[in-house]
């Protein structure tokens, strides 16, 4: 092979793997915008899921009481709080969900480029789930400053909300729920599928009825995250949990196990034991097996109907936004990229 032909190759390797880079930022620029604005709409409602998930798990006091439902929750909130206690921790879930989604997107399109086109569907769940897990990997700490924010009644910092997961759990406490996370990285998996899936389906059929296709978009990707919502919910529920126990789980020992510790032996036998429990329990699965023993199948699904309403509107406008501004940012490249080309090349 001469010189020419391998200038030529080396040339067309640089410019895809430009494309490919531009793509995956792209995507991964928009999609965080998207899902900031998204994020910000519906927090009032996703505070609300949360508090309804938690609710069971703290005790009814002044500072927490129950709620019947969202709208008996809404009420409470702004009669007790005030209506700005809604927007509690608002800034750290937007900055949280903006890297958060960024990431997601960054890894789902480059590590698209590893697998066969078009992958087939068990690829590409696996390709969102191994996506999610790796965001979420940078991200647990502050998901769960946010569900404490959530949840309290009292206005406390990040730094000190952080300080008190240290103190409780160490640094690996920080990290609490990241097993639950694990599982839910097939939420956006499922709906990035259920969403291809209709797509290929309706959106052809709707171009020949000359119906608008950003709004037919934005009731597909609605849909497809509603679907994966209903079905992800339990581990959702056991998230909120996992990350709220860390306070809880010491003052959870048995009058068995304090009765044992007169006894050396007895209470080698009971911390192995404790310690054995702790890390079931500790695991998403371990915190569903207690919720239903405990509280029935029917606590799993506390606020569900909350969250099927936040992931219908907050997944619907993330991609109706997302497509919008990817198209702008790809069209602004193609634009200013050779004039930034040519200015360079005078330097």
């Amino acid at each position: 092979m001469g010189n020419t032909a391998r200038l030529r190759l080396l040339v067309l390797f640089e410019a895809m793997s430009r494309d490919a880079l531009l793509n995956a930022l792209g995507h991964a620029s928009s999609g965080s915008a998207g899902t900031a604005i998204s994020t910000a709409a519906v927090y009032p409602l996703d505070l609300v899921t949360t508090r309804l998930k938690a609710q069971r798990h703290v005790k009814s006091s002044k500072d927490h009481p129950h709620y019947d439902g969202i709208i008996s929750a809404f009420k409470d909130i702004t009669s007790r709080e005030g209506a700005s206690a809604l927007y509690s921790g608002l800034g750290t879930d937007v900055g949280k969900s903006v890297v958060d989604s960024f990431l997601f997107f960054g890894f789902y399109n480059y590590l698209q480029r590893y697998s066969r086109h078009p992958p087939r569907a068990l690829e590409e769940l696996a390709l969102g789930s191994l996506a999610g897990a790796c965001a979420k990997a940078f991200t647990t700490p502050m998901s769960n400053v946010v569900a404490r924010k959530q949840t309290q009644s009292e206005e406390r910092t990040v730094r000190q909300i952080l300080a008190d997961i240290y103190h409780e759990g160490g640094l690996l406490g920080l990290w609490s729920g990241y097993s639950a996370t694990l599982v839910l990285t097939l939420n956006p998996s499922i709906t990035f599928f259920v969403n291809r899936r209709l797509a290929k389906k309706v959106i052809p059929a709707l171009e020949e009825e000359d119906i608008p296709i950003a709004w037919a978009a934005f009731l597909l990707a609605a849909l497809s995250k509603a679907t994966a919502t209903a079905l992800t919910y339990p581990f959702q529920t056991g998230k909120t949990r996992l990350q709220l126990a860390a306070a809880s789980t010491e003052a959870e020992a048995t009058d068995d196990e304090k009765e044992k510790k007169s006894d050396t032996r007895d209470r080698c036998r009971a911390s192995i034991a404790a310690r054995l429990r702790r890390i079931i329990e500790g695991t998403i699965f371990g915190v569903i097996v207690r919720i239903v023993h405990r509280e029935g199948l029917k606590a799993l699904y506390d606020g569900l109907s909350g969250e099927l309403l936040k992931s219908f509107f907050s997944h619907g406008a993330t991609m109706f936004t997302k497509g919008l501004l990817h198209r702008l940012i790809i069209r602004l490249w193609l634009v200013y990229s050779p004039q930034m080309r040519r200015r360079l090349q005078k330097r």
